[in-house]
């Protein structure tokens, strides 16, 4: 199978070649589950079903018809399975997303990035979290380098990176050489993506397939989703 590189700063995708997909076409359900994992890249089945209101097993169904089809790809971080979008994000971003994907860690960060300098007692206090829990999530959020800490006297203050704050700026180009990608992949599978368009951060465009054509929205920058910016999913027409 050829492939071509696609170099992005320190990071560089191979896109493999689109082969055949011998699954239906990306629609209702399935489109659905895709997106979720456009938004929220590195989410795990229970998350997924969460966010799309269908059982953890119907999802683990669309999932291994994704996988097969490479549309999507799945890994084991922290002993549990996370998923995807193949030749969406690289390797570093897959491990920060898989702890930013989570419920607490996700609205920690959101805290911090609206007011730097936030203590760990201020972010206890406003989420209700034990001394002991608040400690241990920021402990996550500064290893996997989403959060800096700033000591000052007896106090810890808590700030976004520098490496999250280059995550929620510079992902736009990458992930639109990532939609040509996905165009290709969807023709060689028999469907056609048409009536593309782009609106800040969000890219928006048709699948048709035979008399079926749906509407596919979701995040060119995955990071901004766990600041709230997330889209409106598309919908059949």
């Amino acid at each position: 199978m050829s492939s071509q590189g696609v170099s992005v700063g320190k990071s560089s995708f191979k896109f493999r070649t689109p082969s055949t997909g011998r699954g239906r076409a990306i629609s209702g359900n399935r489109r659905e589950i895709l997106e979720t994992l456009y938004n929220y890249p590195a989410s795990s089945i229970s998350k997924i079903s969460r966010e799309v209101r269908l059982t953890p097993n119907t999802v683990k169904w669309h999932l291994a018809a994704l996988k097969r089809n490479e549309y999507v790809n799945e890994e084991r971080i922290d002993n549990r399975s996370i998923f995807y979008p193949l030749n969406f994000v690289d390797s570093v971003e897959i491990h920060m997303l898989a702890v930013l994907n989570d419920e607490t860690c996700g609205a920690i960060f959101a805290r911090v990035h609206s007011t730097p300098g936030r203590t760990q007692k201020e972010l206890k206090e406003e989420l209700g979290l034990t001394q002991n829990t608040a400690g241990y999530f920021l402990r996550k959020l500064t290893h996997i380098g989403a959060l800096e800490e700033q000591q000052n006297g007896k106090f810890k203050y808590y700030f976004p990176s520098k490496l999250m704050a280059r995550k929620l700026e510079d992902r736009r180009g990458r992930s639109m050489e990532y939609t040509g990608y996905l165009f290709s992949k969807l023709r060689s599978d028999g469907m056609e993506a048409r009536d593309v368009e782009v609106e800040g951060s969000v890219v928006s465009f048709k699948i048709r397939y035979r008399k079926m054509e749906e509407t596919m929205t979701f995040a060119l920058n995955p990071f901004l989703c766990l600041l709230g910016d997330r889209p409106v999913r598309g919908r059949p027409r």
